[in-house]
């Protein structure tokens, strides 16, 4: 299977699954869409062979473009990993301190937003496609990281997987307007086009969220990909309505020693 991987040291690995057309589905590891969920549960056995982390320590959510995270503990361990019947339900975020159990988000345009602080040791998975966005989910998610589990922005790291990248993201006033609502100025995110629709940058108004709360910009590492734009490589739902998703993960490594 085709995987990019923001990073991996002796603590953590951070990536995300590709799409590669030579497998069943795409090799998209999505229940909640129309693929043939046997094949979708193969494609999970073999990232699961591939990464060498079981699925009975991976953790999913049911996401619906809201602002709601939780928390996953050692009892959430295997939830969602193998059905849709126990998966988290009705949430855009997952963050956990344990070892030992992968969390992550599935995508196809909206953004994979994956951090870990090593001062805290909270690692989280953030879902925000513009719903999202406007919602303020990495706003909420991050500044309760900070107040409930001590998260420490100076020392965060944060990585933003392939999506949909500004000259590809057409939107309407309806959509610009909920953006405009936002509590900053996001005149820079929004490069307007002579038939009044905008070229919206969803990942310069995340990236703005995170700075607001103190995460310096030098920890935050951008994908470059543009789901849309770049080919088979990857799923975009704006380009073709019925598709996979990427899988974009974090995993502390229960034999790390810090």
């Amino acid at each position: 299977m085709k995987l990019l991987t923001f990073y991996e040291d002796e603590s953590i690995l951070a990536a995300c699954l590709l799409r590669d057309p030579a497998l069943p589905c795409g090799g998209s590891l999505a229940l909640h869409t129309n693929d043939d969920p046997t094949q979708i549960m193969s494609n999970r056995q073999m990232l699961s062979d591939q990464i060498r982390i079981p699925l009975s320590e991976w953790c999913c959510a049911k996401q619906t473009h809201s602002a709601d995270y939780r928390c996953v503990q050692k009892e959430d361990r295997g939830k969602g990993s193998r059905s849709m019947t126990d998966v988290i339900a009705q949430c855009d975020a997952l963050y956990t301190k344990e070892k030992g159990i992968l969390i992550g988000v599935f995508t196809a345009d909206c953004i994979p937003l994956l951090l870990y602080d090593p001062a805290s040791r909270v690692s989280a998975a953030i879902h925000s496609g513009w719903p999202g966005t406007v919602r303020q989910i990495t706003t909420h998610t991050v500044k309760h990281l900070m107040e409930t589990q001590g998260l420490d922005p100076a020392t965060t790291k944060v990585w933003i997987g392939p999506c949909i990248h500004q000259p590809s993201f057409q939107i309407r006033e309806d959509v610009i307007t909920q953006i405009q609502q936002l509590p900053f100025d996001t005149s820079p995110y929004l490069q307007f086009q002579p038939d009044g629709s905008a070229l919206a940058d969803n990942v310069g108004l995340n990236v703005h969220m995170l700075g607001a709360l103190g995460i310096p910009k030098a920890n935050i590492t951008v994908s470059p990909y543009d789901t849309f734009a770049d080919g088979d490589a990857f799923f975009s739902y704006r380009k073709n309505h019925t598709t996979g998703r990427h899988y974009s993960f974090i995993y502390q490594k229960p034999q790390a020693t810090k």
